[in-house]
């Protein structure tokens, strides 16, 4: 799949009442499991808490966090990007009691398994790594360069496996060409603010996109107000494919 963009109005809107949220989806489907990209954003209700949980596959997630709203005992910032190994256990989340959550869930390869803990602890027959959480603080127009001028900030420095997250901020009418990752599994982006343009099509904030690992250089340029968005790397080969380590239980006890 070459890169392509999905504005948040031609996402497909559903009610997910067993969960409390609406659901946005852009990319795949929400109840199988095979090759991705499978991106959905979820609007959870107020007061509502999803608990500890993991997946069987790599995934990222972008938390639009509101005063109140809570990962675990620290309270989500405005923008915060959380990425979790495949079979690596995080959470629980909720949203303030006053206000709605929203976070978007960006995978390279579809699931339709989620392993409520503890009582899917039979399923986790492997122990992810890595589970990181970061708040995004330049995530705003108010942080951009002059017209013209673009930067790209490290969110989650690069791994030797490719995984990364990266801000990349652009002031009005600026290009810049965007190199794929050398190692990567797919890119996941998301339009934080402004407006992006990508091949001579045009998308506002809320947009999100997909390049596969084959895909070449992207040229972007900001709109007239300039852009945030977000690059979002998924490591090669996806973590639920590799041998563990040697010292590393096949079983979690």
């Amino acid at each position: 799949m070459a890169h392509r963009f999905v504005a948040t109005e031609d996402a497909a809107q559903s009610r997910v009442d067993e969960h409390h949220f609406d659901r946005q989806l852009f990319f795949g489907r929400p109840d199988v499991a095979g090759p991705g990209p499978q991106i959905y954003v979820n609007t959870i209700d107020p007061g509502v808490e999803l608990a500890a949980h993991f997946h069987k596959v790599d995934q990222y997630q972008v938390f639009f966090g509101t005063p109140g709203a809570m990962f675990k005992r620290r309270e989500i910032s405005p923008v915060m990007v959380h990425y979790t190994d495949a079979y690596s256990t995080y959470g629980p989340f909720r949203a303030a009691d006053d206000k709605p959550l929203c976070y978007a869930t960006i995978r390279a390869e579809s699931s339709n398994f989620g392993g409520v803990m503890p009582g899917a602890r039979a399923e986790l027959t492997r122990r992810g790594r890595r589970s990181m959480s970061v708040a995004v603080e330049q995530a705003s127009l108010t942080c951009i360069p002059e017209p013209g001028g673009s930067s790209i900030v490290d969110v989650i420095e690069q791994h030797d496996d490719g995984l990364a997250a990266r801000l990349v901020l652009l002031g009005p009418g600026s290009r810049r060409p965007l190199a794929s990752q050398e190692r990567s599994a797919g890119r996941g982006w998301l339009i934080v603010a402004g407006d992006l343009v990508v091949d001579q099509s045009s998308y506002a904030a809320g947009a999100i996109g997909w390049s596969s690992s084959d895909d070449g250089e992207v040229a972007v340029t900001g709109g007239p107000a300039g852009a945030v968005v977000l690059l979002l790397d998924f490591p090669s080969p996806p973590t639920n494919t590799v041998s563990l380590d040697a010292g590393q239980e096949e079983l979690v006890r």
